[in-house]
C-alpha cells in the first residue's frame, strides 16, 4: 500500500539548491507492507466492520490523506487515526487482538478500541508510554461522551 500523505511541507529540495550537481529529491509518500504467513486467507472468519465502499477505495493500493502534526500530538514521528483505521477495518474482525510493538503516541491503540478491537502494545521510551496513556484515555472519554 502506498501512503500518500501530501506533506508539502517537507517538499524543500536540498542538496544543490537550482543546481543539477546533487538535488535532494523527497517523496511524499510511505510504504505500507502487508505480509502473511503460509497462507494469505484467514481460516477463522468474524464480523466485518468494513462497508463496501470502503473495500472498495481502500483495496486500490494508494491512499491519499494528509499526515499528522508533530506538534500536536507530541511525537516526533506521528501518523494520523485513519492509517491504523483503514487497516485495522481492512485486515481484522470485531473482538480481533491488534498487536502494536512500537506503540509511541498510541495511535494505533486509539483506533483499534475505536473499531470494536481488543488491542495490546508495548513501548520501550517512558515518556511516550505516558503519552499513549494519556491518549488513549482522552479518547476513551470523548468517545464515552459521544455515545
Amino acid at each position: 500500500i502506498v501512503w500518500n500523505e501530501q506533506n508539502i511541507s517537507r517538499r524543500t529540495a536540498w542538496g544543490s539548491w537550482l543546481s543539477a550537481s546533487a538535488p535532494y529529491v523527497i517523496a511524499p509518500v510511505e510504504m505500507i507492507v502487508v505480509m502473511y504467513k503460509k497462507q494469505w486467507k484467514r481460516l477463522n472468519k468474524g464480523e466485518s466492520t468494513i462497508n463496501k465502499e470502503e473495500f472498495i477505495e481502500w483495496t486500490n493500493g494508494v491512499w491519499t490523506f494528509s499526515g499528522e502534526s508533530k506538534k500536536r500530538v507530541g511525537h516526533p514521528a506521528p501518523f494520523p487515526l485513519e492509517l491504523p483505521r483503514r487497516c485495522i477495518k481492512l485486515f481484522s474482525y470485531k473482538d480481533d487482538l491488534i498487536l502494536d510493538p512500537f506503540v509511541g503516541s498510541g495511535t494505533t491503540l486509539i483506533s483499534a478500541f475505536q473499531e470494536g478491537r481488543k488491542a495490546i502494545g508495548t513501548e520501550i521510551d517512558e515518556k511516550f508510554v505516558n503519552l499513549a496513556i494519556k491518549r488513549i484515555n482522552s479518547s476513551l472519554f470523548l468517545q464515552q461522551n459521544l455515545i
